[in-house]
Parts: structure tokens; C-alpha cells; sequence
């Protein structure tokens, strides 16, 4: 995706933020970056800082971390979202997850002293950062259910209703490993579901 249609998509994302403006969008023009990334890509790796601020334009990355041998998808996130390992990019310390390309992704970035430098400026841009933590929390809060005890036929219907255009675009073992279950029974799980099964 190329610069002027990654920036108009992130562009109309501030439009639907309150206190939104051309001057406010014109005022961090300067500051905004273009990044493609290519499929298996990192955008940010386990033990690096995270130095700048991420809005998905195009594609799918998931966010993981590596403990005691094992592997865990944390996040998946799509257009109009957005990618940051969030306490790395605020403490500027060494981040605990990873963040990698599904497939080919375009970000628009922002680097952390710019993203401060806008907010000194503008009470827009403070009210852009609130409102992408609000969403940040409300999501984590919402996805409770990803390690409840509930069945995991339950687990992937309800990842088919809250997501819906994700599950054909991201590999079945990235999506089991994200709503807790194994992917030889998320596999079992969708067969008898295309098949029409209970």
C-alpha cells in the first residue's frame, strides 16, 4: 500500500474521534510514517523496545509471547486497529512480546518523542491517545473468555461472532493458540461445524 492511501485510511480514522479537525490531521502530517511489511515480518521482537506507535492500514499481525517453551498468540489485529506492545512504547523498556506480519501489512507509525511532541501541542491528540487505551482495556476485559473453562466449541463461536472476518485469514494453529485450545481439536471443531454438526 503506498504512503497517501495508508495516511487517508489512518486520516479517517481521527474523523471519527471527538474534537477532530483538518488542522488537528495537518498538524501531525510531519510526524506520520509508512512502514510495508512482508508476510512472517516483525514489527516489534521480545526484548526490544518499542519506538513507535502502530495504526494497521492493511493486513493481519498477531502479537505473541514465548515462555517455558511454549508459545502464545496474545493478539490479533486487522485493519483500523491498532499494534503496539503498549508498556514497552510507554516506559521505553524492553518489550515481552513480539509482534509479526500474518501477511503482507502496511502501518502508519509514529515514533514515542513524536507522539509526545503532539500531545504537548494539541488536546486532540491526548484525546487520541485516551481513547486508544480505553479501547486497548476494553478489548483486554472483553477477551475474559479466551482462557475461561468454558468449552472450546463455545470459545471459537464466540470468536466467529465478535471477529468474524479474521478466522479465514489467519492460520488455525495462531487462532487456537489464541483462544486456548489445541489445533487438533480447533480443526475437529470446524469440520463438524462445515459440516453442520453440533
Amino acid at each position: 500500500m503506498n504512503f497517501n492511501i495508508a495516511i487517508e485510511k489512518f486520516h479517517n480514522y481521527l474523523r471519527t474521534i471527538n474534537g477532530y479537525s483538518k488542522e488537528e490531521f495537518e498538524l501531525a502530517l510531519p510526524y506520520l510514517q509508512v512502514k510495508n511489511f512482508k508476510k512472517g515480518e516483525h514489527f516489534v521482537e521480545a526484548g526490544k523496545t518499542c519506538r513507535h506507535f502502530a495504526f494497521v492500514a492493511s493486513g493481519i499481525m498477531r502479537s505473541y509471547t514465548f515462555y517455558d517453551g511454549s508459545e502464545s498468540t496474545t493478539c490479533l489485529c486487522s485493519d483500523n486497529t491498532f499494534a503496539t506492545s503498549t508498556i514497552s512504547f510507554i516506559t521505553q523498556t524492553p518489550s515481552n512480546a513480539s509482534i509479526q506480519a500474518l501477511d503482507d501489512v502496511t502501518l502508519v507509525l509514529i515514533s514515542h518523542e513524536d507522539l509526545n511532541a503532539l500531545y504537548a501541542k494539541s488536546t486532540f491528540w491526548e484525546r487520541v491517545g485516551r481513547v486508544v487505551a480505553e479501547q486497548e482495556y476494553i478489548e483486554l476485559k472483553q477477551s475474559g473468555w479466551r482462557n475461561s473453562p468454558i468449552p472450546a466449541k463455545e470459545k471459537y463461536l464466540t470468536l466467529l461472532k465478535e471477529n468474524p472476518g479474521i478466522v479465514n485469514k489467519v492460520p488455525l494453529q495462531f487462532i487456537a493458540s489464541y483462544i486456548g485450545i489445541a489445533p487438533e481439536t480447533l480443526s475437529r471443531i470446524r469440520n463438524k461445524i462445515a459440516k453442520g454438526n453440533s
